[in-house]
């Protein structure tokens, strides 16, 4: 699952004039809110992950696409980038600002002509749209992990027609300029009623600047005979994130609720189709100790090894999310989960994103 709002969002600055020289160039950028947006079940339009951005740009269901990119708060966001305060990003949630790792990076280092002319100029009305757009508007999943929701969901009724409604909106404003679809993070791509279909029956002559899809799964439903019914999709996915959170059968049974072993075999079936995989693990108070053998499973796919927080959904009474939620440093295992994350973290192919707080990084 991929971040959802779970504080309180910052109170919105005036947005800023489209040009400002005067101000000084920082030291980091971030190209997200130039290129980026994802749209939620709701209609929200983020132009970041939500958990690190806090507030929506606006709502598709409410506006047309260009008020909401061009709006006073994807201004205001802009503007914070171009002035290097980055005041409407959590630092301590968000794994790039926190690696210094793309998309923030030294301005000098992007080279695209129209991120560039973006960044010189400091704009923050862009005569542009967003070029990567990560589909959350079907949050359909077939497993109900406790960490994200109570049970299994699948979008029906006035659900799947608002999902639906939100898909035609979006295309019908964006299709032209997209050049990666990521799907889904917000549930499961390959068990969703909207993004199935679509993936099979995909027209790459909808997208003419379409370079890739990535999709994000829990890997229980990728089996040889569903990459068959997705053909169609097959020569633009280019990469996959598994949502694991375990190394092993009895952990991955309590934090997932799916089959170790035919996860284990879809994996292996995964590993051959020659994408740029990564194995993703939410840390927390029962696989910490397991983080070694987590690495050494996502090595053994030909995998990346990704590390998060645990985000608080609010599928969890507070209580028990502090009890669970180890990188925080009042919790009473937070000692010993740093040892076990200082001994991967510095490995190749290993990513530890916004636990490199808990490090002192």
């Amino acid at each position: 699952m991929s971040a959802m709002p779970c504080r309180e969002p910052p109170t919105a600055s005036k947005p800023a004039s489209n040009s400002n020289p005067a101000v000084p160039g920082p030291p980091l950028t971030c190209s997200n809110p130039f290129d980026w947006c994802e749209v939620h079940h709701d209609g929200s339009v983020f132009c970041c992950c939500p958990a690190w951005i806090g507030r929506p740009l606006g709502n598709l269901l409410q506006q047309p696409f260009e008020a909401i990119w061009n709006g006073d708060r994807a201004r205001a966001v802009r503007a914070a980038i171009h002035d290097g305060s980055f005041r409407h990003c959590n630092r301590r949630r968000c794994p790039f600002l926190a690696s210094a790792e793309p998309p923030v990076v030294p301005p000098a280092s992007i080279t695209d002509p129209q991120l560039r002319s973006a960044l010189d100029q400091r704009l923050t009305r862009l005569p542009f749209g967003p070029r990567r757009i990560n589909l959350c508007y079907d949050r359909s999943c077939n497993l109900a992990c406790p960490s994200c929701r109570p049970a299994p969901l699948v979008a029906s009724g006035t659900a799947l027609e608002r999902a639906a409604a939100i898909h035609s909106r979006l295309f019908a404003a964006v299709a032209p300029g997209v050049e990666e679809l990521r799907l889904c993070g917000t549930g499961d791509p390959l068990a969703s009623p909207l993004f199935r279909p679509f993936l099979a029956r995909f027209d790459p002559d909808g997208f003419p600047r379409l370079q890739r899809l990535h999709l994000h799964s829990n890997g229980q439903l990728w089996t040889p005979a569903t990459w068959r019914e997705l053909a169609a999709a097959h020569p633009l996915v280019k990469s996959a994130e598994i949502s694991v959170d375990a190394a092993t059968p009895a952990t991955y049974a309590t934090n997932r609720g799916g089959s170790w072993q035919r996860l284990l075999e879809n994996l292996a079936f995964i590993a051959g189709l020659g994408l740029e995989l990564k194995l993703s693990c939410v840390v927390q108070a029962n696989n910490y100790r397991e983080l070694p053998a987590f690495v050494e499973l996502a090595h053994r796919f030909g995998a990346a090894a990704y590390l998060s927080q645990l985000v608080d959904w609010r599928s969890w009474d507070r209580n028990e999310f502090l009890a669970r939620a180890v990188h925080l440093p009042g919790h009473p295992e937070h000692g010993a989960f740093r040892s076990y994350l200082t001994e991967v973290a510095g490995r190749p192919g290993v990513d530890a994103g916004n636990l490199l707080h808990a490090l002192g990084a």
